[in-house]
């Protein structure tokens, strides 16, 4: 029997699949396995589900000049990225920023003197540049998984009283980060939005900055209909995205938080074959096909 995944016969709602119009993926754990390495396969997908006029957005906490250098190994060079978790679009081909929401300077200075406080590392992130007043193991290990160059400055809080962030970002072992972060949240429940990304990362966004509500200035800017959307994900960070969505797709290897906010769940491994099935779903609601061939 094959494993290759089943498409639902309706999403959410009732409403009969279609080829979506706009699809949404998440990078890391999704798109891109742990090596660091996208299967042919998901190469070809992607450019499948293009050639069929489908909008194909990544959509990550990742800085755009990092998610760029990382999807030229997808085939992707043009079209519109969603970076910083939602903070800021921008066009991979020019680099021109189509929206931005950076973090009220007061509030950031308020979880800088948080991190400070206990002792933890957090990085800064403007004008697409990586800051930390921290040189340390966690500083080289993130400029090396983003393959990006580190400013280390002196004073943190300084620097931000005069410059914009798109993001913060603290980096800490898992179990201290799944302690602080729902701390963070209550504390900044109206002015923050606070999650997690990869196990020590705590993202920390202006409220309304998510990949959902990117997603949706996207959709209404591309006149696409809410039900020609779909959505792919690995994390918590992902979940808002996959909610939003007309088809919510979590990976299998997703926590269980992640799998209860999709409507489908498949492996990494078979996204491919899922991306395939898309790009050659009927362009009107299921059925109509059929019916037209049948005289119906």
């Amino acid at each position: 029997m094959s494993s290759r995944p089943v498409l639902p016969v309706r999403p959410p709602g009732g409403r009969p699949l279609r080829r979506p119009r706009l699809l949404a993926s998440d990078l890391d754990g999704t798109l891109l396995p742990p090596d660091g390495v996208f299967p042919d396969d998901l190469v070809r997908a992607v450019a499948a589900v293009r050639a069929a006029g489908v909008t194909f957005v990544v959509s990550t906490g990742r800085m755009f000049q990092s998610a760029r250098k990382a999807l030229t190994g997808l085939g992707l060079t043009d079209g519109p990225i969603i970076c910083y978790q939602g903070a800021m679009v921008a066009d991979l081909g020019t680099g021109e920023r189509t929206y931005e929401c950076p973090l009220e300077p007061a509030v950031a200075l308020e979880v800088v003197d948080y991190a400070h406080e206990r002792d933890l590392h957090i990085n800064a992130f403007i004008d697409d540049r990586l800051y930390s007043d921290r040189e340390d193991d966690w500083l080289r290990r993130y400029a090396s998984f983003g393959e990006v160059e580190a400013t280390v400055v002196p004073d943190l809080c300084r620097l931000l009283t005069h410059r914009l962030t798109s993001k913060l970002l603290i980096l800490a072992e898992p179990e201290r980060v799944e302690r602080l972060r729902p701390e963070m949240q209550e504390r900044w429940k109206k002015e923050l939005y606070i999650t997690r990304s990869l196990p020590h990362h705590i993202e920390v966004n202006r409220a309304g900055a998510t990949k959902s509500a990117a997603l949706e200035t996207m959709r209404a800017q591309l006149g696409v209909p809410d039900d020609r959307t779909v959505a792919c994900g690995d994390s918590l960070n992902d979940l808002d995205m996959l909610r939003w969505a007309a088809l919510g797709v979590a990976m299998e290897e997703a926590p269980g938080e992640v799998w209860a906010a999709a409507d489908l769940v498949v492996p990494r491994s078979e996204l491919a074959a899922l991306l395939f099935d898309l790009a050659a779903a009927p362009d009107g609601p299921a059925g109509d096909e059929e019916r037209a061939a049948a005289g119906g």
